[in-house]
């Protein structure tokens, strides 16, 4: 199987490579709190302005998953990815177009992966006023379920050319993997 082509999707520009750092934290440590709640908050926001749209059409029912989908949306941009599985470890490639390396938090878990960024301030900000804009501030968010446990602390990370590539070495089957978590800034 070969990876999928996003040339189309990728800025022109800069193609070297950037390497994410990996901090190696504890999974009751403040950084895996602090995740937790930035992500329930995010999921907060989105269930209430899932309610405002409920309210702008007159309190309808029957469009719950439209109206939170749309929430959603607004809020949240949910990258294509794709995982590889070799012998000993998992490859995950994701599209993360405009991202700088220190704009990404990747948090690898013995199941999962889940990467979170923000752009923060909009590029090619001018103090003329803006007639026409598509940058919006919508959160970088995917969660990457693994089908097999790995060694969290194994992981590494690189971003070129808007692709962010993930490695991490799977545990040994039918042993718990001794790291339980780490979370990284990129």
């Amino acid at each position: 199987m070969q990876p999928a082509d996003y040339g189309d999707m990728l800025p022109i520009g800069d193609n070297t490579m950037a390497d994410v750092q990996i901090n190696k934290l504890q999974p009751e440590g403040e950084s895996v709190l602090l995740l937790t709640q930035q992500v329930d908050a995010l999921y907060d926001e989105i269930s209430r302005r899932a309610f405002r749209l409920f309210e702008s059409r007159g309190g309808t029912h029957g469009h719950d998953r439209e109206d939170w989908l749309d929430a959603e949306r607004s809020l949240v941009f949910a990258p294509p990815a794709e995982l590889f599985e070799e012998d000993n470890q998992f490859e995950i490639r994701m599209a993360v177009p405009g991202f700088e390396p220190h704009q990404i938090r990747l948090s690898v878990l013995p199941m999962a992966i889940i990467v979170d960024g923000d752009l923060g301030t909009t590029p090619g900000v001018r103090e003329q006023r803006v007639c026409f804009s598509e940058f919006n501030d919508r959160k970088l968010l995917r969660r990457v379920n693994l089908p097999q446990a790995v060694r969290p602390y194994t992981a590494k990370a690189t971003i070129k050319s808007g692709i962010l590539q993930i490695t991490v070495r799977k545990a040994a089957e039918g042993s718990e993997p001794v790291e339980q978590s780490a979370v990284a800034r990129a």
